[in-house]
């Protein structure tokens, strides 16, 4: 039965979207995004974090390691993504800038039709097909349809039923946690998550690049004293890539080189569940933080 998950994978994926940004959106308003737009800073931190800073980490890991070809390009892949689904979520249940993540992802994802290959083709250009072309018609539909469209429904709505918003809030991201679930089980119950395949080594310097890209990712907003609500945001944006469009590329660059894809496939899946166990305990910190904030605005009222 699990043998033919990952044909339907991608769609358990973009459901899952779906439902968190439909839940997200509903307490949205359009001036959330002016406001995201109006501090510049937390924008341009998060997008220098994701395009410059997690790739140089993926480098210096796949040094310090001496990863094997397959694997180092593997990394190389996921630090060239953008945030992914699930990242929206685990800023929202973090209490987290949750229109910054979304702006993030949106421009990111744009971003990589001219990042992805620029970063593939500078380092690892040995492994890169020559008529290597991102997929422009699945990066649109993406930002457009699974992104954008369902946070808009979602504000529609909330402006409509105002006092069902978090009724609407609740169930949709329920909703969307059935679909994680069945990610998670699909992805180990298939045989495509096998963790103890490439030894020790591997998975260690794996959750090294998360943990290392995840921290210096927040880092100058400690040293700028930005709001906690954006560093978060930033902090799971850059844990959380767009593991979809990374299993897309490697099927698609590497589908007849098998020397090459096992091990990039590997990477990109042990990667998936390193960040989930990377931006739980950030998330449920955050949460801690948030509470202690507003009880703190609370006393001061």
């Amino acid at each position: 039965m699990f043998n033919s998950y990952p044909l339907y994978e991608i769609w358990f994926a973009r459901l899952q979207l779906i439902f968190f940004m439909l839940g997200m959106g509903v307490n949205l308003e359009f001036v959330d995004f002016v406001k995201v737009l109006g501090r510049p800073r937390s924008v341009v931190l998060g997008l220098i974090a994701q395009i410059v800073v997690i790739p140089l980490i993926a480098v210096a890991v796949n040094w310090l390691f001496g990863l094997e070809p397959a694997i180092a390009l593997g990394l190389i892949l996921v630090a060239a993504m953008p945030g992914g689904t699930l990242s929206k979520v685990f800023v929202y249940l973090g209490r987290g800038n949750a229109p910054l993540t979304i702006t993030l992802t949106a421009l990111a994802t744009v971003a990589t039709l001219v990042t992805v290959p620029a970063t593939l083709r500078l380092l690892a250009s040995e492994h890169v097909p020559a008529d290597f072309a991102m997929p422009l018609g699945d990066i649109i539909t993406d930002v457009v349809v699974f992104l954008l469209g369902p946070v808009a429904i979602g504000m529609v709505i909330g402006r409509c039923w105002p006092a069902q918003r978090r009724r609407i809030t609740v169930w949709a991201v329920r909703l969307g946690f059935v679909f994680v679930g069945a990610i998670i089980v699909g992805s180990i119950a298939s045989g495509r998550i096998r963790p103890g395949e490439y030894g020790l080594r591997v998975p260690i310097a794996i959750v090294l690049f998360c943990i290392v890209g995840q921290q210096l990712s927040m880092a100058p907003f400690y040293l700028l004293r930005l709001a906690r609500a954006d560093r978060l945001a930033v902090g799971i944006e850059v844990t959380m890539r767009n593991i979809n469009l990374a299993l897309l590329l490697n099927a698609t660059m590497f589908h007849s080189r098998p020397e090459l894809s096992g091990g990039v496939l590997f990477a990109i899946l042990f990667y998936a569940a390193v960040a989930l166990g990377a931006g739980v305990p950030l998330a449920l910190n955050h949460r801690r933080l948030a509470r202690r904030e507003q009880a703190l605005l609370n006393a001061s009222s």
